[in-house]
């Protein structure tokens, strides 16, 4: 009987795959392995953060404020004092990681972050308005897409956004799909660059796995996993499975390590 690692991997290569499902389910395995600050901030990752202040330093992002005029739309301010602008037009977003990807596929023009009531009271007083404006932070989707990079998933599973009847994102505007496609092979592109890099400095080094089952369309290999979660696959036996063992890995093959069993 497969184990539920491999179970999770058939499920994520469906062509009728539940994204929820398969985090849900990534998540029990994280606890299964004891993993608790690893599985803290995958759990932070995937369904976003309690507020701004517990969000790392690399999901800040810096955007533009500018007020709403009727006659000529979105205008850009004057902030005079440098550290006030800082202030106001550098946030951090606490967003899952996989709602950051859909708004950046999204957003054709970046995305725009709303200020409370008492904010925009504050900013109309600094800018002296004659009457109540809009204000809102514009920030580029490149700006907010750089999280990912710095995130530097190991792998990623992404999808392109369609449309649930029922649900807020279903009622705004949507771009045509050659953009949203467009996108998406860039971000996979370069996910694959990234997780080429990182893979490369795991060779020649020694990892205890934890042998999870024997390895699909591949005889005489099991397959395991890194205490960080990385899957290896290496030379054994059936009766290796539910054991760890120590593998140096020697190569690497798209995001599957290859090792020996020392």
């Amino acid at each position: 009987m497969s184990s539920i690692v491999i179970d999770l991997q058939n499920e994520i290569t469906s062509s009728e795959c539940d994204v929820v499902k398969i985090l849900r389910r990534a998540h029990v395995i994280a606890v299964k392995l004891g993993l608790k600050e690893f599985d803290q901030w995958i759990s932070y990752e995937l369904n976003g953060y309690p507020n701004q202040d517990t969000c790392p330093e690399y999901r800040k992002v810096r955007g533009v404020l500018k007020a709403f005029n009727p006659y000529q739309g979105w205008i850009p301010t004057l902030i005079p004092d440098a550290e006030l602008e800082n202030a106001i037009c550098e946030k951090r977003v606490p967003n899952s990681i996989s709602e950051i990807i859909t708004l950046c596929k999204n957003a054709e023009n970046g995305l725009i972050s709303e200020f409370s009531g008492e904010q925009l009271e504050l900013f109309n007083r600094m800018f002296d308005s004659p009457l109540p404006m809009r204000y809102a932070l514009h920030i580029s989707g490149a700006s907010v897409m750089d999280i990912v990079e710095k995130v530097r998933f190991s792998t990623a599973f992404t999808f392109i956004y369609s449309v649930r009847k029922g649900t807020k994102a279903a009622e705004m505007p949507q771009i045509p799909y050659e953009i949203k496609q467009n996108r998406i092979k860039r971000l996979i592109a370069r996910q694959n660059e990234i997780t080429e890099e990182i893979s490369k400095d795991y060779v020649g080094n020694v990892y205890e796995i934890l042998v999870e089952g024997m390895q699909e369309k591949k005889n005489g290999y099991v397959v395991g996993r890194t205490e960080s979660g990385r899957l290896v696959s290496a030379k054994g036996d059936e009766s290796m499975i539910g054991e760890f063992k120590n593998v140096k890995i020697t190569a690497v093959k798209n995001a599957q390590l290859l090792g020996e069993i020392l």
